[in-house]
C-alpha cells in the first residue's frame, strides 16, 4: 500500500511537471521568444560562442588569399591631403595594385557624380580601361534607391555590387544580405562580396550563393573568418609613396576601402569593432569556403527547451533550493557545451530559451515554497512575540531587544535612547467608559506610536497601559523631540463613546539616553527611563522627562 501511495505522488509530480514545462515552452516559444530583450540576448551567447570558437579554431585559410588596401588614420596624416582624396589618388593606387596581377581588385568606395576637376575623372577612367577585374561598390540608399558608380566608371569596371551591411537589433553586424530583391522577388542585384567570390572561383554569382541559407529577412550569418590582426595591411600612402613591397599581391583579391576612425565606417562584430571593408573581405571569405551556417527548425528548439526544462521543473517540484540550484548550474553548463558543440558544426539554436527557462521558474517554484515556509513561521512568531491587542511587540520580545542594543552599545556601538509612555488616569477611563472602550484608546495609541517611529525603532506594550520604543542611535535631543511630538498627536486624538461622549486623552513620559547614563544592567536603563516617567506624572502628567543621572532609581516594578 505504502508503494502504491509512493508511485501515486511521484507520477502525479511527473504529470505537473510535465504540465508545467509544456505551458511555459509554449509560452516562450509563442511570445517570449520575440521580445526584443531576449532576442538581443541570444544574439549575444550567439556572440559568445563565436568567440569561442574562433580562439579554437583560428583565422579562416582563405584570408591568406586577401590582402587589404587601407586608407587608414596613417594615411590621413601623411598624404595630408583632405578627404574624399582626389581621384587620381585613387587611381594611381589601382594601377600600382594591378601591375602586381591580382586575381580581383574589390574598391569598397562609392564613386557617383562627377568630379569638380574633370581631370581628376579623365585619369581615374583611364586607369579603369587598363584594368579587367575592378569591382566597385554600390549602396541603396534609405529611400531603397540604388546608387551606383558614375556613367563613365561603370562602363569601365568589371561589375559593381552592393555593400549595405544589415544590422541586429544591437547594432552589431553578424549577417550579410547576398541579394537585393524587388517586391516581387526578382534580383536587383549582387551584394559586392558575392561578386567578388564570384570572379575569383570564375563561378556566376546565382551558384555562389545558391546552398546559402537565408532567414525570412532574405540575410544568412556571416562565417567571420578573421579580425583585423588576420588580415594582411597594407596602408594606402605607402602605396602611393612607394614605400610599400606589393610585390606578394599576385593573384589575390585586393580589397581596398577606408579603415580610418574618422570615417565611422567601422561596425560591431562578433570579433570587435571592424571597417566595412573588412566586413565585406569576411563576407567574402564565407561565399568563397561555403562555410555556411544552418539553422535549427522550431521541433529542434522546442524540444531542446522541453529537455532541460522539465528536468529542472521537476527538481524544482521535490528538492531543496541548494540542491536545484547546483542541477540547475549543471544544466546550464551542459547546455552551453551543447550549443557551442552545435555551433562548431555551424548548426544555430535558440540559446536564451533554456537559461531563461530553467532559471527564473526554478526561481519561482522555490521562491514561491519558501515564501510560503517564511511566511508561516513568520506568522507563527510574530504570535508569539506581539500583544494580541495592540499588534505591537510584547514584554519579553521588547526585553530582548534592549539586552542585545546594550550589548552592541557597550562593546563601542552607537548610543540608543529608551522612550516609556503611560497613559494618564487609564484606570478611570476603563471604569468609566467599559474595557471595550479602553481597547480602543489603547489600539489608538498603539498606532500613533507605531506610525511615528522608524523601521530600526523597537515599538513594545510593555505592560497595561505602558508603552516603550527603543532607538538605536538617537540621540538625547532627537528623542525628546520625538517624544514631545507622539504626546501632541495622542493628546489631539478625540474618542466618542457608545453614548455619544467626547473623550480626550494625554499620555505621561519618560526619556533616557545612553549619552546621559549607562548600566551594564538593562534593567537598570528601564528603570530609569521608569524613574523619569514618574517624574512626569508626579509632576502634573502630559509631559515628558528625561532621566537625571543624579536620581535615584525605582524598584524594578515588572
Amino acid at each position: 500500500m505504502d508503494n502504491d501511495i509512493f508511485s501515486r505522488v511521484v507520477k502525479n509530480i511527473i504529470l505537473k511537471a510535465i504540465a508545467i514545462t509544456a505551458v511555459l515552452c509554449f509560452f516562450y516559444t509563442a511570445w517570449i521568444s520575440d521580445l526584443k530583450i531576449v532576442q538581443i540576448s541570444n544574439l549575444k551567447l550567439f556572440d559568445s560562442f563565436f568567440s569561442l570558437k574562433y580562439r579554437i579554431n583560428g583565422s579562416c585559410s582563405k584570408i591568406d588569399d586577401m590582402v587589404l588596401v587601407a586608407v587608414d588614420d596613417e594615411s590621413v596624416r601623411n598624404m595630408d591631403v583632405r578627404w574624399p582624396w582626389p581621384r587620381s589618388f585613387v587611381a594611381e593606387i589601382i594601377q600600382k595594385i594591378s601591375d602586381e596581377d591580382p586575381a580581383v581588385i574589390a574598391v569598397d568606395l562609392i564613386f557617383t557624380g562627377k568630379s569638380q576637376d574633370q581631370e581628376q575623372d579623365r585619369i581615374f577612367v583611364d586607369v579603369l580601361k587598363n584594368t579587367s577585374n575592378v569591382i566597385s561598390a554600390s549602396y541603396f540608399g534609405n529611400d531603397g534607391r540604388h546608387v551606383v558608380p558614375e556613367e563613365n566608371i561603370v562602363k569601365n569596371i568589371k561589375a559593381y555590387g552592393f555593400v549595405n551591411k544589415p544590422r541586429d537589433q544591437d547594432g552589431v553586424v553578424r549577417k550579410m544580405r547576398p541579394v537585393a530583391l524587388t517586391g516581387a522577388g526578382e534580383i536587383i542585384d549582387y551584394s559586392l562580396s558575392v561578386k567578388v567570390s564570384g570572379e575569383f572561383l570564375d563561378q556566376p554569382y546565382y551558384d555562389i550563393i545558391s546552398e546559402l541559407p537565408l532567414l525570412e529577412n532574405h540575410t544568412a550569418y556571416i562565417q567571420y573568418g578573421g579580425s583585423k590582426k588576420d588580415f594582411t595591411t597594407i596602408p594606402a600612402w605607402k602605396i602611393l609613396k612607394e614605400k610599400a613591397d606589393i610585390s606578394g599581391l599576385k593573384d589575390k583579391i585586393v580589397f581596398l576601402g577606408v579603415s580610418a576612425e574618422v570615417f565611422h565606417d567601422s561596425y560591431p562584430t562578433p570579433l570587435g569593432s571592424m571597417p566595412g571593408v573588412l566586413i565585406a573581405a569576411n563576407e567574402t571569405a564565407t561565399y568563397m569556403t561555403r562555410d555556411y551556417f544552418n539553422y535549427s527548425s522550431e521541433f529542434m528548439n522546442f524540444m531542446i527547451l522541453f529537455f532541460f526544462v522539465f528536468i529542472a521543473i521537476l527538481a524544482a517540484l521535490r528538492i531543496s533550493v541548494l540542491h536545484g540550484i547546483l542541477l540547475n548550474t549543471v544544466q546550464i553548463i551542459i547546455f552551453s557545451v551543447l550549443g557551442f558543440f552545435l555551433l562548431s558544426k555551424n548548426l544555430i539554436i535558440d540559446y536564451s530559451g533554456v537559461i531563461i527557462l530553467i532559471v527564473i521558474p526554478s526561481i519561482l517554484l522555490y521562491g514561491g515554497r519558501y515564501v510560503n515556509l517564511a511566511i508561516e513561521n513568520m506568522m507563527l512568531k510574530k504570535e508569539s512575540i506581539t500583544d494580541g491587542l495592540t499588534r505591537l511587540y510584547g514584554y519579553k520580545y521588547f526585553d530582548l531587544r534592549l539586552k542585545l542594543q546594550l550589548k552592541k552599545t557597550l562593546t563601542g556601538g552607537k548610543s540608543f535612547s529608551l522612550e516609556m509612555y503611560d497613559i494618564d488616569h487609564f484606570k478611570n477611563v476603563n471604569d468609566t467608559y467599559g474595557h471595550e472602550f479602553g481597547n480602543v484608546v489603547l489600539k489608538a495609541v498603539a498606532g500613533v506610536l507605531s506610525d511615528n517611529c522608524r523601521k530600526s525603532d523597537t515599538v513594545a506594550r510593555f505592560g497595561g497601559e505602558e508603552f516603550c520604543i527603543l532607538m538605536p542611535g538617537a540621540k538625547q535631543e532627537n528623542a525628546l523631540k520625538h517624544a514631545d511630538r507622539i504626546r501632541e498627536k495622542i493628546k489631539a486624538l478625540e474618542f466618542t463613546t457608545e453614548k455619544g461622549e467626547e473623550v480626550k486623552i494625554t499620555i505621561s513620559g519618560g526619556i533616557v539616553s545612553t549619552e546621559e547614563y549607562i548600566s551594564d544592567d538593562h534593567l537598570n536603563i528601564l528603570r530609569a527611563a521608569d524613574t523619569a516617567l514618574y517624574s512626569s506624572k508626579d509632576t502634573g502628567r502630559d509631559k515628558i522627562s528625561i532621566f537625571d543621572k543624579e536620581d535615584k532609581l525605582l524598584e524594578e516594578k515588572k
